[in-house]
């Protein structure tokens, strides 16, 4: 059975009041969504609170919700619009804040760069170059990479047409790849580090 025909399954069963579907869903996806909101925000109850009350929202609208064969994404998307519309609540939050100017991939980067001490000047390198890359461009990496979702998940996410998605992570891309002066040795060790593939 397709990965796709699982989660639609499952999903659909959710979304018919199974306890067991719910359990499965929540224990497959919480720890994704948790590390996902911590980019955002470094507020863990906050995070913890709105994951929750996502769950409460999605149990009680049952039947209502939309049919879905990628569970990952449909509460990524969801809990996405549920953080920046918190932040921007909590207001000393600029507009900015809708185009997830918190984001912030380097937690992220930092646990997988699993380098030598003779690599350490390359991780800083990455560090510092993952840095100047924007907000979105972070983000965009991040979903693409580690939570392994499509262009097309990834235009939902955004709300944005997959060429957009694809235009902001060939951006990104090549903003490292520029400012690291990429070798064929270090091309290759970076685009591991980073789990990324050209």
């Amino acid at each position: 059975m397709s990965e796709n025909l699982k989660n639609q399954i499952i999903w659909d069963d959710f979304r018919r009041g199974s306890k067991k579907a719910l359990e499965l869903i929540y224990e497959d996806h919480y720890a994704s969504l948790y590390h996902y909101g911590k980019k955002f925000c470094k507020d863990q109850d906050l995070v913890k609170d709105l994951i929750q009350e996502l769950f409460i929202e999605l149990i009680d609208s049952g039947s209502k919700l939309s049919p879905t064969d990628n569970i990952r994404f449909y509460l990524l998307r969801a809990l996405r619009h549920k953080l920046i519309k918190q932040l921007a609540e909590k207001s000393k939050f600029s507009a900015s804040v809708q185009e997830g100017s918190d984001f912030d991939l380097i937690d992220s980067i930092e646990s997988q760069l699993i380098i030598r001490e003779t690599e350490d000047q390359l991780r800083i390198r990455i560090i510092s170059a993952i840095k100047k890359l924007s907000a979105k461009q972070q983000e965009i990496i991040y979903l693409r990479f580690y939570c392994d979702l499509s262009y097309t998940e990834i235009a939902g996410v955004f709300d944005v047409n997959i060429q957009t998605g694809r235009n902001l992570m060939n951006r990104a891309i090549s903003s490292l790849k520029e400012d690291l002066k990429i070798n064929s040795f270090t091309k290759h060790l970076i685009l591991f580090c980073l789990k990324l593939s050209v």
